[in-house]
């Protein structure tokens, strides 16, 4: 599939982000560039404006006052009303308005942007021939440049949350390190080419891909939210900020980026988005690609809705994870066992859920759900958590070797009986080994020394005495929550 919108301009490592630009266009939502300097977030904008014939405005928000949008308010002839005094420049009578270096805005100025980008509307005044809402900010600081006092821009600060919540798209803009080599030597070559101009009419295709759209509404809303339920929890859980709002935007985003997809592809393939296929002009029909996948949507759209993209940077593996999750997720039926336990967000719960039910989840899926809960477990508690789920999976035929080999490297020396401990002979140690000691005792006493539960226990405290223990306390953790594992798993 060629390019459409952005290498015609010159513009090369863009081409995943077409659907992204089409779906604010044709939703005619509010989206914000988030990129380095000199990466052309203007240029495209500005381009995009002028082949859509629209009235621009653009606004360095670092410099501009509030009269400068809007222009001086002063009485009207009756006296009971405001009228405002303004110039060219003015937002009155703006089509599109472009607010860059949103990111340096005053405070105060701030405020008054979320109406115009959210409303469409000044001083409860709405602003009738406003339909695009643009903005552009450098990327906000890392924890590491800001500790390390290299942040890159001093001025740029991190967006106010309520403000980034009014954008549906928020997308990222590719540096000069994020281009490949070829499109690093075309970007060098193409500053001599002179103006380019779009292959196909962007107002064209702004209305065929919102045309397709409003068609894909009905038939993807019902297959689409499960999985935005399903993800939303999943951001949650893993500190993203996804308001109410949030959650209807990525809905819309998913769609409109999905008819962006179609529209492109159809057009990059010389044909229109119609069943039949066209000729190569020999009389042959081609043969069109295969439509966007829909997962496919879904992962781009989330990439490039998320909030908190205008205050930090994203972790992109850990978000394809979680949208790949919530995909597969949702496909299935409520009562899969798996889907039980992928709304569990904590590991060691899912784990411990898994093995007191022993529910019948595939021996893949059963593997990395006991190796991400052994590996959350806090040090003093990974080994009896790990002896428990061993002895309530044991009789499984089919779990991994690897997952097995996992939990034999936590309870080797509790499995072999080995008595025979070194103990330390600091303060702190002689009482780690007494509570040890105390613990074994009052466990043999209740169960009976000669008890599976009393040996296994008595093995557990005694392999961790020489450096599993840093205090009574984990010790007495330790003894209980096993107690508690064993109770639970039905041992």
């Amino acid at each position: 599939m060629k390019s459409l919108i952005t290498e015609p301009l010159g513009l090369y490592g863009w081409k995943k982000a077409e659907p992204v630009l089409l779906a604010a266009l044709l939703s005619e939502e509010p989206l914000l560039l988030v990129g380095a300097h000199g990466c052309a977030k203007s240029f495209v904008l500005e381009r995009l404006a002028e082949a859509l014939g629209m009235e621009f405005r653009s606004y360095n928000a670092s410099l501009i006052n509030y009269d400068d949008l809007v222009g001086v308010p002063l009485p009207d002839a009756t006296r009971t009303k405001l009228e405002y005094l303004s110039s060219p420049e003015s937002i009155w009578d703006a089509e599109v308005v472009f607010i860059d270096e949103i990111s340096r805005t005053r405070p105060e100025l701030q405020n008054k942007l979320f109406p115009i980008i959210y409303d469409r509307r000044v001083q409860g005044r709405p602003l009738a021939r406003l339909v695009y809402r643009w903005a552009a900010m450098n990327p906000p600081p890392t924890d590491e440049e800001l500790d390390e006092g290299g942040a890159l821009y001093l001025g740029s600060e991190p967006l106010d949350a309520a403000l980034a919540d009014r954008f549906p798209y928020i997308m990222s803009v590719p540096d000069w390190d994020d281009l490949t080599p070829a499109d690093q030597k075309k970007v060098l070559a193409d500053q001599f080419a002179g103006r380019h101009e779009f292959p196909v009419a962007i107002r064209e295709l702004v209305a065929e891909a919102r045309k397709r759209y409003e068609e894909l509404v009905a038939e993807l809303t019902p297959r689409l939210t499960p999985y935005i339920v399903t993800l939303v929890t999943k951001l949650h859980a893993a500190k993203y900020d996804v308001s109410t709002r949030r959650a209807t935007m990525l809905m819309r985003c998913v769609i409109a980026v999905h008819a962006a997809r179609e529209v492109l592809a159809a057009h990059g393939d010389g044909r229109a988005r119609s069943p039949s296929a066209p000729d190569d002009g020999d009389g042959r029909a081609r043969s069109p690609s295969a439509p966007p996948d829909l997962y496919g949507s879904a992962r781009l759209a989330l990439l490039n809705t998320l909030p908190d993209r205008a205050r930090r940077r994203l972790n992109v593996a850990e978000l394809t994870a979680i949208c790949k999750s919530a995909w597969e997720l949702s496909m299935r039926d409520e009562s899969d066992p798996l889907v039980q336990l992928m709304k569990i967000d904590d590991p060691i719960l899912r784990l411990r859920k898994m093995v007191a039910e022993r529910l019948a989840v595939s021996p893949d899926r059963a593997a990395v759900i006991i190796g991400e809960g052994i590996a959350k477990a806090k040090p003093h508690l990974r080994r009896g958590l790990a002896l428990a789920t061993y002895l309530g999976i044991r009789e499984r035929a089919n779990i991994p070797a690897t997952t097995i080999e996992l939990l034999a490297d936590e309870i080797r020396d509790i499995i072999s009986g080995d008595e025979d401990f070194t103990m330390s002979v600091t303060p702190d140690g002689a009482k780690i080994a007494r509570a040890a000691g105390a613990r074994i005792a009052d466990a043999n006493k209740r169960f009976g020394a000669d008890s599976e539960f009393a040996q296994y226990h008595s093995n557990l405290l005694n392999s961790q005495l020489l450096d599993g223990f840093n205090d009574v306390r984990s010790v007495n953790e330790a003894s209980a929550d096993f107690e508690s594992l064993w109770k639970e798993f039905g041992l």
